[in-house]
This record gives C-alpha cells, sequence and structure tokens, in this order.
C-alpha cells in the first residue's frame, strides 16, 4: 500500500507522535491532523507545519491509512462522524490499550466501508498530550497488531509495515488475548504503583530515590484514560490483581514466618525474571 495521505485523530502524546514519526517515515506523504480544540492548531502546525489540520471530520477524506488516536470512550462517535469520509480500501486502525470491547464496537462500524484492524503501541509516558509527543517513541517499542477471522491478508501486512516503518517491532494476538496479557504486563503495575503511592503517602517523599521514581512513575498518568481503561478491561484486571494478591500473600508469609530460605527462592524467581527482560 502507498500511503500519500496519512490522518492522525486527536493527536495527543501517541497521535502526536504517530505524526511526527510518520512525516519522518513518509516524508512525501502528507500529514492530516484532526483534533477536536482548534485552539490547538498553532502548535501542531509549529511542529508540523506542512501538515493540514482542522477540526472537521471531512479533513481525513482521501488519506489511505486512519490512524484514531483519542480515548476510548470517544472513538465510536468519532468513527460515526468519520465514516461518510471512508473509501472501502481505506486502512482504518488505533491506538487503545484496550481490544475487545473496541473491536465489538467499532469493527461492525467499518464492515464494507474501510479496512479495519486494531493496534496498540506499547510506548508511552506519565505525561499526556502533545506536547509530550516524539519522533522516536516507537523505535524498537512493541506493536500489537489484533487481527480477527474477518481481517484480510493486506490489512495485516499494511498495517504490519506501516507501524514496522515507524520502527516498531510487531507482535500479533487476538483481541481477548492481548487483553489478558496486557493486563498483566501493563494494567495491574498501574494498580500496583497507584497502590505503592496511597501506602508510602507523603511523609516519606523528600526520602524518595531512584526505586520509588522507577517503581511508580506510571501512577502519574491521566486519572480520566486510566480509569477507562481498567474500567473497560475490569475482568482480566481483578484476574491479574488476584494473583498479585497471591504473590503478596507468598512473600508476607515468607517474612512473617523468618523463612529466610522461601524469601530468598522467591526473590531469585523475580530477579531472575526481570534480568531476563533486558536480553530479549
Amino acid at each position: 500500500m502507498t500511503l500519500s495521505r496519512i490522518a492522525i485523530l486527536a493527536p495527543g502524546l501517541i497521535g502526536g507522535s504517530v505524526a511526527l514519526a510518520a512525516s519522518r517515515a513518509f516524508p512525501k506523504a502528507k500529514i492530516v491532523l484532526w483534533t477536536r480544540r482548534s485552539e490547538s492548531i498553532p502548535a501542531l502546525l509549529s511542529a508540523l507545519p506542512k501538515a493540514e489540520i482542522g477540526t472537521e471530520p471531512s479533513l481525513i477524506a482521501g488519506s489511505d491509512l486512519v490512524v484514531l488516536a483519542a480515548p476510548p470512550s470517544a472513538l465510536v462517535p468519532l468513527a460515526q462522524n468519520i465514516l461518510p469520509h471512508l473509501a472501502p480500501t481505506t486502512l482504518v486502525t488505533d491506538v487503545s490499550s484496550i481490544k475487545g470491547s473496541i473491536e465489538k464496537s467499532l469493527a461492525p462500524l467499518f464492515q464494507k466501508k474501510a479496512r479495519w484492524i486494531g493496534s496498540h503501541p506499547m510506548a508511552g509516558s506519565e505525561i499526556s498530550g502533545f506536547a509530550a509527543a516524539r519522533h522516536d517513541l516507537f523505535q524498537n517499542a512493541p506493536v500489537i497488531l489484533t487481527p480477527t477471522s474477518t481481517t484480510s491478508s493486506d490489512t495485516l501486512q499494511d498495517a504490519t509495515t506501516f507501524w514496522k516503518s515507524l520502527g516498531a517491532h510487531v507482535l500479533t494476538m487476538s483481541p481477548t488475548e492481548h487483553d489478558t496479557q496486557v493486563g498483566q504486563i501493563s494494567h495491574l503495575p498501574h494498580c500496583v504503583a497507584t497502590a505503592l503511592v496511597l501506602t508510602a503517602g507523603t511523609r516519606a517523599l523528600p526520602l524518595a530515590g531512584s526505586g520509588y521514581r522507577d517503581t511508580t512513575r506510571i501512577a502519574a498518568g491521566p486519572a480520566e484514560l486510566w480509569s477507562e481503561i481498567l474500567l473497560e478491561n475490569r475482568a482480566d484486571i481483578l484476574a491479574a490483581l488476584k494473583e498479585f494478591q497471591g504473590s503478596i500473600t507468598r512473600l508476607a508469609h515468607a517474612i512473617d514466618q523468618k523463612d529466610a530460605a522461601s524469601l530468598k527462592n522467591i526473590l531469585q524467581e523475580a530477579a531472575q525474571i526481570r534480568r531476563s527482560l533486558s536480553h530479549s
């Protein structure tokens, strides 16, 4: 697929980073940005002076690729607004960190209207908004594609090629498997970081070093977005929290019983798993 016109809707951290990265990866393509707020246009034009930017959904007409980067709760009305401006050959994807409910909501809307496939870049920051966007955000980052039985091989291939062009390495899995695994590796850590911050409170904050900062960084993320994510993926997150509770109970028991051998085994098991990350 030749990309001559790439539209990104809602250029916050992820959408903005897609725009910045795509402008470098596809220098001949027209980058199109839809923003909900007209007051954000000057900042967007400053960063992407050659882009076409506006607040009307019709802006995306003629696009080869459309990236929906709005929060999950805004995706359905946004999709409905752009339907008249799509072509059956248009590739449409999203960047949401939940996939099961998004797939059920969006796939029927795009049927015979465009080529749809879910995407989830495993990249980001606790800082939100276009000001935090980076052209290199997806370099060496995993991007998960979630094809279903109705996804054509061409659609999967085109989406894969696009994300690889931005520097990502692409994985594929079902929407259901995505929500389970991301619930464990992304959503659960956010819950844990939140609990750690609340437990430690403010009294000891002057003592905070790199351990506290690294462990709790994601707790500073936007509360409104994260409350959406946690509620949408609540079944998988609750299952992950139950497993986490079991790990905490196991750790607490070893400490309570002064069981040095068991405690050492628990710590070594965790250390070995964590160290394997840096070599993967």
